[in-house]
């Protein structure tokens, strides 16, 4: 039987009893949450009982957030602990303030639930990955100490940390596939080149009807390319809680291209000063239109296979990649999509496999094998992943992946069947 997994602790120091309450509602799933109705108590029960998340009102009396805050980061045992404002205050009043005091990200009054719950998420989503990059850290570092003794002992750690790397990859960083999706069934392979990879993924349920899926592959391989995937993903969790908060969500789901051209905003600075950049494609399939739409920036096009039609579709894409040039603007597609469509969604990796001749797998090969592919059958799925992969490995045979691969299928059919995903 595994052991029980230990309650995240929260603490939330607000002088406002409405705010406590909603704000347990946000937690209390989650976490075991600690209140505190003022700055001293707050500080008081956090050093006694370090909580692992603070939500901190700024406006208080006799000691207001921002002190509440700086207090925290000045204790050697405190300062690590990740911190949100509660603010009413204007974005541009309180912002540059709490940032330089180490804030690490803000909720607005009047408390929206759903958006705290999910930027909640996203800050302990972090918060778990740098932990768990710490602690590989804390481990390399320690094997570097032991090299004079034995250079093995690097060799172990360095594939230690790959493989705690790959653990962290599955878990933070490559999406589940959402319950409940009427009328799709989704399946996934996964297989690094260096046991950790720049390859992402993310499906996202919007309704019954409606789910969309990122899939993007970082320049570069191994943990590098992993934590700028991990990063990437964020950025999107963080995209789709500023257009929710913007009000507009309400009225209807912002447009794919609205997502990915603020998701190049908000990232190509900051992958150009680490001289990278990424590919990826987002696709929203809406079944009560039946319409597929989709961005692409710079990724490997998708196919459709049509369940009228022997041949497969190449949906293909203008755009630069994000982080190559900061004026460009993403633009979005659609097509009609209907019951027995397979829509295949790939990283290069997949076509660039070479044989023992230095030939590559190439898009005709894979186009090929989706003509071929039906849904006949709730296993169908999977089967055609499986089939696709047995021909790109036997053609590939002896030779070392040069790449990450990722092959993500989706299969739209007449009613709901069981989702499949697997990794290697």
């Amino acid at each position: 039987m595994k052991p029980e997994t230990k309650r995240l602790r929260a603490l939330l120091i607000d002088d406002t009893p409405v705010n406590l309450q909603v704000l347990t509602a946000a937690l209390a799933a989650d976490f075991n949450v600690q209140l505190a109705t003022s700055g001293a108590v707050g500080l008081a029960l956090a050093a006694k009982a370090p909580p692992d998340l603070i939500l901190l009102d700024v406006m208080m009396p006799e000691m207001d957030g921002f002190e509440v805050c700086r207090r925290l980061k000045a204790d050697p045992v405190l300062q690590t602990i990740p911190v949100i404002f509660l603010t009413a205050l204007s974005a541009g009043a309180s912002e540059s303030v709490g940032l330089t005091l180490g804030a690490d990200d803000y909720i607005t009054k009047p408390i929206n639930l759903e958006i705290a719950k999910l930027r909640i998420h996203n800050l302990m989503e972090r918060e778990a990955l740098r932990k768990e990059v710490s602690a590989q850290r804390d481990e390399l570092q320690q094997a570097l100490g032991s090299l004079e003794r034995t250079s093995g002992l690097l060799q172990e750690a360095r594939q230690r940390e790959l493989e705690v790397g790959r653990s962290i990859q599955r878990s933070l960083l490559q999406g589940q596939t959402p319950q409940g999706l009427e009328g799709a069934s989704i399946s996934v392979f996964s297989a690094p080149s260096q046991v950790v990879d720049g390859d992402f993924h993310d499906i996202r349920r919007l309704n019954a009807n409606c789910f969309e899926i990122l899939v993007g592959d970082v320049m570069g391989k191994g943990v590098p390319a992993a934590l700028i995937g991990a990063g990437v993903r964020t950025a999107y969790y963080q995209v789709l809680a500023d257009l929710m908060s913007s009000g507009r969500w309400q009225a209807a789901p912002a447009r794919p291209a609205q997502i990915v051209n603020q998701l190049h905003l908000l990232l190509t600075t900051r992958l150009t000063e680490l001289a990278c950049f990424v590919t990826l494609a987002l696709y929203r399939v809406d079944l009560m239109t039946r319409t597929l739409c989709y961005v692409n920036a710079g990724h490997t096009p998708g196919l459709l296979k049509r369940a009228a039609q022997t041949g497969a579709v190449t949906l293909t894409g203008d755009n630069l990649p994000i982080g190559v040039e900061p004026a460009e603007v993403y633009a979005e597609q659609s097509v009609a999509i209907g019951p027995g469509d397979i829509l295949a969604l790939f990283s290069d990796g997949v076509t660039e496999t070479r044989n023992e001749q230095g030939e590559q797998f190439g898009m005709q090969r894979l186009t090929a094998l989706m003509a071929r592919a039906n849904i006949a059958t709730d296993a169908a799925l999977p089967d055609t992943v499986d089939a696709i992969i047995q021909s790109i490995q036997q053609f590939g045979a002896g030779q070392q992946v040069a790449d990450d691969q990722t092959l993500l299928l989706v299969g739209l059919t007449p009613k709901a069947r069981r989702n499949a995903a697997y990794e290697t």
